[in-house]
């Protein structure tokens, strides 16, 4: 098993390090670059040095176990999944925790599933860049709190938040990311009983039972690791919300404003038609195209149907988590994917409600409903 310190402890260093330093040095080791891209794409001021590279270490040989054979998952912790060709995978927010990145396969395509855990933010990534596959690792910077991560073959730095290079030859290039379902662990354990999990044999010294930062993180609104640049108080910093973004338009939803059973929302976003579903009870929300394969625009409504059926349509269709029509002249189709995910709060103001340089203009939020 690979020991390394303590995680508690590096992130009192890093703290430590926030505090004392006001940003990396482009000269730095940690941030030493021969990608040929000399220069951030976000203010370097605003760059900060975490526990080192590959300090926090991907998982790059994950193992996975079925549902009735994991047992360290409390029923009130998220895990976060995706679905491939017909593979459902999840991945524990207790192992994301200890690692951030995790370089997988799903239905054979090389997919790096990524995860900050001090700005609550999930996604998945196709693990090809510039034409090759790669593995992506913790650069250990930090760019307002959140994971700023590295290829290992071309080298160049990419805002897991923003999802593009910010530094490197493919400076603004952005990933080919998939849709993630986010929830917690009862919830999932019923919608989804034949998925594979991430398991606990990672090959690392961890005790993923206990949270690394302090059990009170996600809960301890004033408990932030890095500076704040903006700040916005109509909600609690660690809400947790799905945001979805489009130009200069931020639409926030958070999951707390859910009722217990599932509400379904239609909403022009934009001049994006989406659609956004969900319940406090499993804290989960997702957020699909409401435009079908062939150019209509459909209405959705709640299903009466039991996870993981969510939605049906006013053509009759039923629609799955995954954005899947399972039943209806539509079956086999899927939403397109849109750009959104879930955040803190104070992790969407911060990046997208101020004026730098991506976007060029800040990004009016809105907060349902």
């Amino acid at each position: 098993m690979k020991t390394l310190r303590p995680y508690i402890l590096a992130w009192f260093f890093i703290a430590l390090i926030a505090v004392s330093c006001d940003s990396v040095s482009t000269n730095s080791e940690t941030n030493n670059d021969d990608s040929g891209g000399n220069s951030w794409l976000i203010p370097e001021n605003q760059i900060f040095v975490g526990a080192g590279r590959d300090a926090i270490p991907s998982i790059d040989d994950p193992s996975f176990k079925p549902v009735n054979e994991i047992t360290f998952i409390d029923d009130d912790e998220l895990i976060l999944g995706i679905k491939i060709d017909g593979l459902i995978k999840g991945y524990p927010h207790q192992i994301l925790n200890y690692h951030e990145i995790i370089n997988d396969r799903v239905a054979n395509i090389p997919i790096a599933f990524t995860f900050c855990p001090l700005t609550g933010s999930g996604m998945a990534w196709k693990r090809v860049v510039n034409g090759r596959e790669t593995t992506f690792g913790v650069s250990g910077l930090i760019h307002k709190n959140n994971l700023i991560a590295y290829d290992r073959d071309t080298e160049n730095f990419w805002s897991q938040m923003l999802e593009m290079s910010i530094k490197g030859s493919l400076q603004s290039e952005k990933t080919n990311s998939y849709s993630v379902v986010e929830m917690n662990w009862s919830a999932w354990k019923k919608a989804f009983p034949e998925s594979m999990i991430l398991s606990g044999e990672t090959g690392f010294d961890r005790n993923y039972r206990v949270y690394p930062y302090g059990r009170n993180y996600n809960q301890n609104n004033e408990n932030i690791v890095f500076p704040i640049h903006r700040e916005d108080d109509r909600l609690e910093r660690k809400t947790l919300a799905n945001g979805i973004f489009y130009d200069t338009n931020l639409h926030v939803f958070p999951i707390e404003y859910f009722p217990k059973d599932l509400k379904v929302i239609n909403r022009n976003i934009a001049g994006h038609e989406v659609v956004i579903a969900g319940n406090s009870k499993d804290e989960m929300v997702v957020s699909y195209s409401r435009v079908a394969a062939d150019g209509s625009v459909l209405l959705f409504f709640e299903s009466e149907k039991e996870l993981p059926t969510l939605m049906k349509d006013n053509e009759g269709n039923e629609w799955n988590l995954f954005g899947e029509c399972v039943s209806g002249d539509r079956e086999g189709e899927k939403l397109n994917k849109i750009p959104s995910y879930n955040a803190y709060w104070f992790a969407w103001v911060d990046f997208f409600g101020e004026s730098h340089q991506i976007p060029t203009t800040p990004l009016p939020i809105i907060v349902m409903p």
